[in-house]
């Protein structure tokens, strides 16, 4: 999601020469999604697609590195942008660098400020290594400035709200179709569960499965992979079985945002959502006991509940929708024009043709 823009916008780029390859580790990869996401975005299969499984974090990270090295090897890039905080993007940013190619991370200087988290631990290792950092937020342009951060840090805004503006009548129509797919009552809650600290623990999983349990809207409930592991190994099946939770397998990308964007208001731990979800005006509540996405809080339309019943369901009954919500502090939808425009000028700056 967030590489369609930038791709797109490289794609239309009339001012240079310029030839793209998109390398796949196959991090979270399924066959069925993995083609759904590359046809809604318009997007080319990728030219080196990696097959990595998935294993211990550690040994993801390495076998990527050797694999995106024997690419890089065949490509010789001039440069190389990684997307987000993933160990993808991580293995990607490390690779390029020690092949002493430039490095553009999209999505940096975002923190939560606890080293326990995966991916926080790669969003400063990502950040520490990079020629340019574009920033989403102006709070986490000066994160970075404050850091004391080696490469060029630039507030661009945030590219996935590039892609919603340019996909707002294709998430409109598909919620037509949803609606009736899916059998969607007049008003719903959308529901993920992802990470680890949640999927892993009995006591925050079934926290957050009860809170689901004891609403009295329809949940609609995509369940990632690593959530039906979870709910499986601890046997906490039962807190599937009401009537009103609606459990789907995981979902293509304009269903999600078709889904999220007429829902009376989403409970999640995904970054992605949270943010997706303030872009949409639809309240949020975190079970999550921090965010990056900071300003969706200071807005007051997204709340942090935590594994936590009874503070998921107050905030769910005093959630309301924003009179107004200020989209323009994660940019104007420019954010992959302003991309395209700083990466051609340090090419140009490098004496690249």
């Amino acid at each position: 999601m967030k590489l369609a823009p930038v791709y797109r916008a490289f794609e239309k780029c009339k001012t240079a020469l310029i030839k793209q390859s998109i390398i796949n580790t196959g991090q979270h990869y399924t066959e069925t999604l993995s083609s759904a996401f590359l046809q809604e975005l318009d997007l080319p299969y990728p030219e080196y697609n990696l097959k990595i499984k998935s294993e211990s974090q550690a040994s993801f990270v390495g076998h990527a590195m050797i694999g995106i090295d024997q690419s890089l090897e065949s490509l010789n890039p001039n440069l190389v942008i990684v997307y987000g905080d993933t160990n993808s993007t991580l293995a990607g940013a490390l690779t390029a660098a020690k092949r002493n190619c430039q490095v553009a991370h999209v999505e940096a200087g975002l923190r939560e400020h606890d080293l326990s988290i995966p991916e926080e631990v790669n969003k400063r290792a990502i950040d520490g290594v990079c020629d340019l950092l574009f920033a989403p937020s102006v709070s986490a342009a000066q994160r970075l400035r404050d850091e004391k951060v080696l490469g060029q840090v630039h507030f661009v805004g945030d590219v996935t709200y590039d892609l919603i503006i340019q996909l707002q009548e294709q998430i409109a129509s598909t919620f037509t179709q949803v609606k009736q797919k899916y059998n969607l009552a007049s008003n719903y809650i959308i529901a993920t569960c992802h990470r680890a600290v949640n999927t892993d623990n009995k006591h925050n999983l079934e926290s957050i499965l009860s809170a689901l349990a004891q609403c009295q809207t329809q949940v609609v409930f995509p369940i990632h992979p690593r959530t039906a592991n979870g709910i499986a190994n601890l046997k906490l099946e039962a807190y599937l079985k009401y009537d009103h939770i609606k459990i789907l397998d995981p979902i293509p990308y304009l269903e999600t945002q078709a889904l999220l964007s007429n829902a009376q208001s989403c409970v999640t731990d995904s970054g992605g959502l949270i943010k997706e979800s303030y872009f949409h005006g639809v309240p949020a509540v975190i079970i999550d006991k921090q965010t990056e996405w900071v300003e969706t809080i200071k807005s007051g339309l997204h709340r942090i509940a935590g594994p936590d019943t009874e503070a998921i369901l107050n905030h769910l009954k005093s959630s309301k929708q924003a009179k107004s919500i200020d989209r323009s502090i994660y940019g104007n939808g420019d954010a992959s024009e302003k991309i395209l425009d700083m990466i051609l000028k340090s090419l140009n700056d490098k004496e690249v043709v």
